[in-house]
């Protein structure tokens, strides 16, 4: 497993906490989760009660998000007959995610860019087959991500990945066992607007020789969710603080996401992923 693919997964994970999907909706989950109020939090700015629901909720949702890196790699293996045809899908749709990501789609202009990005994946498309005679090389997939993006958008069905979904319990679950439970339901009712990073993250776990190096990439994935949400609940005080900053640049955040899912999607398409990991892992 290349640290370079590890790392990447990780920063995934702090990526994923500090987007507006998940940011804000931190405090509300750790007063849930410990009992304790962002009111109550101001006079006591450390507990161990706290900190150790924060580790059960944690451990909840690492479960499951290494379990489907674990599946998503079993299924890989596979289809490894098929992974030259996989790895162009996987990253027409990593690149797909990352224009979504942008936030784009909701600009009052999205219709005449989704245009010009299919005109253009069209040029190229041209151009390669011109240069190299080939129907089936790297522009045609690259055309098929204008394509794939003309249906995400006049379809709608990039609106969905816009809604906010969240698991909501109804009682406080006791204890540490209760937060580890509530954190599987944060994972089983994940918000859609953060699976473009989890979902690429998982394309790339589907691409590795074993299952143990699937694990690991979603486990590194988990421990960037998990250890900001962990050293929140240590210092909530010190979170709201930070909040009140980051949340006046979540549009950079989402943008700047965006556009590093579309040159992993491009490196995945060009097979040059893989070279710059074994470079610098």
């Amino acid at each position: 497993m290349e640290n370079i693919t590890v790392l990447a997964a990780f920063l995934g994970g702090i990526l994923a906490f500090l987007s507006p999907c998940v940011l804000p909706i931190i405090p509300g989950y750790i007063a849930y989760i410990s009992g304790i109020t962002a009111s109550g939090q101001q006079e006591k700015t450390f507990d161990w009660n706290v900190i150790i629901s924060a580790v059960a909720f944690v451990i909840g949702f690492s479960i499951v998000f290494t379990s489907l890196g674990a599946a998503s790699t079993f299924v890989g293996q596979f289809l490894q007959e098929y992974k030259a045809i996989i790895s162009k899908i996987a990253a027409i749709v990593v690149i797909l995610l990352g224009i979504h990501f942008t936030g784009i789609l909701q600009s009052e202009k999205a219709k005449q860019i989704v245009g010009l990005i299919l005109g253009l994946t069209l040029l190229f498309y041209g151009y390669d087959y011109y240069t190299s005679k080939e129907i089936f090389g790297t522009g045609f997939y690259v055309f098929l991500v204008g394509v794939a993006l003309a249906l995400f958008y006049f379809t709608g069905i990039y609106k969905i990945l816009y809604e906010q979904k969240t698991t909501e319990v109804k009682k406080k679950p006791p204890g540490p066992i209760g937060a580890f439970l509530v954190g599987i339901a944060f994972a089983l009712g994940w918000t859609p607007c953060i699976g473009p990073i989890l979902g690429a993250i998982l394309l790339v776990a589907s691409q590795q020789e074993t299952v143990a190096q699937g694990t690991i990439l979603l486990f590194a994935f988990s421990m960037g969710l998990g250890i900001p949400f962990i050293l929140t609940a240590a210092a909530i005080n010190v979170f709201f603080k930070f909040f009140n900053v980051v949340r006046k640049y979540f549009a950079v955040i989402e943008f700047i996401g965006g556009i590093l899912l579309i040159l992993i999607g491009i490196l995945l398409m060009t097979g040059n992923f893989e070279k710059i990991s074994s470079m610098l892992g």
